[in-house]
C-alpha cells in the first residue's frame, strides 16, 4: 500500500476508537466549560448547555463513526486480503483441501461484502434527507439480490473443488487426471452456478420463474432446431473430454492444421501454431478429422531423398555414398540405429535419387529442427567425401551448325 492508504486506514480506526471512547471525555470537557463559563452567562444558557451536552456527544461519536466506516470502506481491501492471506498459510495444515478451495474462492466475495456493509452503515448514520422506512426496505431488497450474487462469485471462484473431485475419483471411474477434462467441468460447473444465480435473482425480483422454465422447454427446442451446428459442437466437445484423444498441452495436427492444444471448450478447439498463431476449431470438425497425436509419440519419423549427380558416378562410389550416409545417422544419439534405411529409389533425368529414412528422439519441434540441420551437414560431408556429388536441376542444348547438317 502507499503512504496515502496507510495514513488514512489509520485514520479510519482513529476514527472508530473515538467514536467508541470519547464519550466521558466529553463529558469531563463539556462540565469543565461549564464550571469556566458559568459566572459569564446567564442561567437559562447554562440550563440549554447542559441540556444539549449529551445529543452534542452522540452527534460527535455517530459522526465519527460515519468517517470511520467510510475511510475502512475504502482504504480496508488489501489489508483484508493480506490478513486472509496470512490466516490461509496458519491454517494450511489443519484444514482439508476442498475448504481451502472454497477459502481461497470466498475471499475477494467476503472482502466487497465487508466494503459494501461499511459504506451501508456510513451512509445510514449520516444525516440525509431521505426516508428512512423505504431506504432500509430498498437496502434489505438489495442485499439480499448482492447476497446471491456474492455466493455465486464465491461458488464460480471455486471451480478448482472440480479438479480435487475428478482426482478423488480418478481410481473407482479410471479417470484421467489431466488438465483437459478438469477444464471442461470446471466450464459445466460454472455455467450451472451462473444459471441458479440468475434465476435466483430474476425469482426475487418477482419474476415467475416457473414459468420461464416452462416456456424455456419449448424455446429450447425451437433453438436446438435452428442450432445444429451448435449441438453438434458441444456433442462432439463431450466425446473429446471423455475418450481424450489428446489433451491441453499436447501438440496434434488436425488435417491441415497442426499446433499445441490450449483449450476445448463446449464448442471449440483452439490451437496455438508455431509461429504463435491462435487457431480456434470447431469440436465437430475435430472429430471427423484424423487426429495426430504428435506428444504420445515415442519417435518422430524423418525421410529425405538426396539427388546424386551421374557424371563421374561408378556403382562402387553410390554403394560407397549410402553406406556412408546410414554410417552417419547411425552415430548420432538421437537416431534410432536400427531404424536407419538408405537405398537407391529411382533414376531421374537429373540423377540417382537416394531415399533415407529413419526414426529420431527429438520430438519437440525445435529440438528437431535442430537435428536435421546438425545430421545435414554431415550427410553432406560424407557424400563428398565418398567421391559423388549433388545434382543440379539442368538441360543440356546441343547446338547443330549448318556444316552439320549438310
Amino acid at each position: 500500500m502507499t503512504d496515502v492508504n496507510y495514513v488514512s486506514l489509520a485514520a479510519g480506526l482513529a476514527a472508530l476508537l473515538l467514536a467508541i471512547f470519547c464519550g466521558k471525555p466529553l463529558r469531563r470537557l463539556c462540565a469543565w466549560a461549564g464550571d469556566k463559563l458559568s459566572g459569564m452567562t446567564p442561567r437559562w444558557l447554562r440550563i440549554l448547555g447542559r441540556g444539549f451536552t449529551e445529543p452534542l456527544i452522540l452527534t460527535v461519536r455517530v459522526a465519527l463513526l460515519a468517517a470511520a466506516a467510510l475511510l475502512l470502506a475504502i482504504f480496508c481491501g488489501k489489508p483484508l486480503r493480506r490478513l486472509c492471506a496470512w490466516a490461509g498459510d496458519k491454517l494450511s495444515g489443519m484444514t482439508p483441501r476442498w475448504l481451502r478451495i472454497l477459502g481461497r474462492g470466498f475471499t475477494e466475495p467476503l472482502i466487497l461484502t465487508v466494503r459494501v456493509a461499511l459504506l451501508a452503515a456510513a451512509a445510514l448514520l449520516l444525516p440525509l434527507p431521505w426516508d428512512r422506512a423505504a431506504t432500509l426496505a430498498a437496502v434489505t431488497a438489495m442485499s439480499r439480490a448482492a447476497g446471491i450474487l456474492l455466493l455465486a462469485w464465491g461458488l464460480w471462484r471455486a471451480a478448482p473443488m472440480c479438479q480435487l473431485l475428478l482426482h478423488s475419483v480418478e481410481g473407482s471411474m479410471e479417470l484421467s487426471s489431466g488438465k483437459t477434462i478438469g477444464r471442461f467441468f470446471e466450464n459445466i460447473y460454472r455455467a450451472v452456478v451462473a444459471l441458479f444465480a440468475v434465476l435466483s435473482v430474476l425469482d426475487l425480483a418477482g419474476v415467475p420463474v416457473a414459468s420461464l422454465v416452462a416456456g424455456a422447454g419449448v424455446v429450447g427446442l425451437a433453438i436446438s432446431l435452428a442450432a445444429q451446428s451448435t449441438l453438434s459442437n458441444l456433442i462432439a466437445g463431450v466425446t473429446l473430454v471423455l475418450e481424450r484423444p489428446f489433451g491441453i498441452g499436447d501438440y496434434v495436427t488436425l488435417g491441415e492444421v497442426e499446433g499445441e492444444v490450449e483449450d476445448i471448450s463446449f464448442r471449440s478447439t483452439r490451437l496455438r501454431t508455431p509461429d504463435n498463431v491462435l487457431i480456434t476449431v470447431e469440436n465437430a470438425r475435430v472429430c471427423g478429422e484424423y487426429i495426430h497425436n504428435c506428444t504420445s509419440r515415442t519417435s518422430r519419423l524423418w525421410q529425405f531423398e538426396l539427388s546424386l549427380a551421374y557424371d563421374g558416378m561408378t556403382p562402387e562410389g553410390l554403394s560407397a555414398a549410402v553406406r556412408a550416409v546410414e554410417a552417419v545417422l547411425r552415430a548420432d544419439a538421437q537416431v534410432l540405429p536400427d531404424s536407419v534405411q538408405a537405398a537407391v529409389e529411382r533414376f531421374d533425368p537429373a540423377g540417382v535419387v537416394v531415399s533415407v529414412r529413419c526414426y529420431v528422439a527429438a520430438l519437440p519441434l525445435g529440438d528437431f529442427r535442430a537435428l536435421k540441420n546438425r545430421l545435414n551437414l554431415r550427410v553432406m560431408e560424407a557424400v563428398q567425401a565418398s567421391g559423388c556429388r549433388f545434382a543440379l536441376p539442368a538441360a543440356r542444348v546441343y547446338m547443330e551448325s549448318a556444316q552439320d547438317k549438310e
